[in-house]
């Protein structure tokens, strides 16, 4: 357990760290705690010993560690005053007129990135509890089908395929009975799985082409889904001079392709409340030297999820806070 004294220097080395990106000496720390030096360096070597700083390679001072981070996000409460410049940047989303919910979560996407500095995504709400009450198939031609889905909140969606092959009636019926059997109660990501086990596996034995069935119905339960994701500030990780190099960068900015950043951000948001992961508690190599803060919100749509990617030393009380408050703006005004 640490001291008070020694909690005052640690959260002095992370905030100096998160706001000049230099380490800080105990000659420094003295200057504005009650203490003389000697007594900051014998505690500042044990907050080293315990893991919670580090020494840089080309300075005495010293730099937080992952641990740390964790320690100063869970144990130092710190609040964070937002400026009333900032509130009324905050504020002025909800005089424009937006006329989709895209644009509304653009918008608050762009803002959260540039209060932060960091990179924000908000994916968009979904019902949890959306599920699939019919799955059809219908002939239209020996070549062309429509494939129609049913869900349990009456939802239609339907879409026509060409298929490069012929197919007849005898084999879509084949095809609907199997579906009628599986698909019924379903809930989406449940059914894209059958699809690919014990779907797959039956048309295989009877269908010829089946292939072609299968690639147009993964493709409707796809773009059902799918998520809505709104991107902010996607280079401003490029701004930073934490990570200085160049094919580490690349592989960051390969994170923010949609699929990638909506499989990372569902891994990491599972639980409620506002939730920070740090370095290698991402368990993602190329996310070694970033953050995550992610916070779940909850609007008449369903469920969606607020998160902002920064580096190690990011303002965790400042980040966290701003997500508050766009949360709080998409909970009170994201309408059916």
């Amino acid at each position: 357990m640490l001291l008070k004294r020694q909690v005052l220097i640690l959260q002095m080395i992370v905030e100096n760290f998160i706001n000049t990106n230099q380490p800080i000496g105990s000659k420094e720390i003295a200057k504005t705690l009650d203490y003389s030096s000697a007594t900051i360096r014998n505690d500042m070597a044990k907050l080293e010993k315990e893991g919670f700083i580090t020494k840089t390679h080309t300075s005495s001072g010293r730099i937080p560690s992952e641990c740390g981070y964790r320690y100063y996000v869970d144990y130092i409460n710190t609040s964070y005053d937002i400026s009333a410049e900032d509130e009324k940047v905050l504020k002025s989303i909800l005089k424009e007129k937006v006329y989709s919910e895209k644009k509304f979560l653009e918008k608050n996407a762009i803002i959260l990135s540039n209060l932060t500095d960091c990179t924000a995504v908000i994916l968009a709400p979904t019902k949890t509890d959306k599920r699939i009450n019919k799955i059809e198939v219908i002939l239209l031609s020996s070549r062309s089908i429509l494939v129609i889905l049913i869900t349990n909140t009456g939802e239609v969606h339907q879409q026509n395929y060409k298929m490069q092959a012929d197919f007849t009636q005898e084999e879509i019926e084949e095809v609907n009975k199997l579906l009628k059997t599986y698909f019924y109660d379903v809930d989406m990501a449940t059914a894209h799985i059958l699809l690919h086990k014990e779907i797959e596996k039956y048309l295989k034995e009877r269908i010829d082409n089946y292939d072609m069935i299968l690639i147009a119905l993964t493709r409707l339960l796809n773009n059902k889904i799918k998520k809505t994701i709104a991107l902010g500030g996607k280079y401003n990780l490029l701004k930073k001079p934490d990570i200085n190099n160049l094919d580490k960068l690349k592989e960051v900015m390969t994170l923010f392709e949609e699929d990638n950043i909506i499989d990372l951000i569902d891994d990491n948001s599972k639980l409620s409340g506002t939730k920070v992961k740090i370095g290698k508690e991402l368990d993602n190599k190329k996310m070694n030297d970033l953050s995550l803060v992610t916070s779940k919100f909850f609007s008449d749509k369903g469920e969606g999820v607020i998160a902002v990617f920064g580096p190690k030393r990011m303002n965790y009380k400042k980040v966290m806070t701003l997500i508050n408050c766009v949360k709080d703006n998409l909970n009170n005004n994201l309408k059916e």
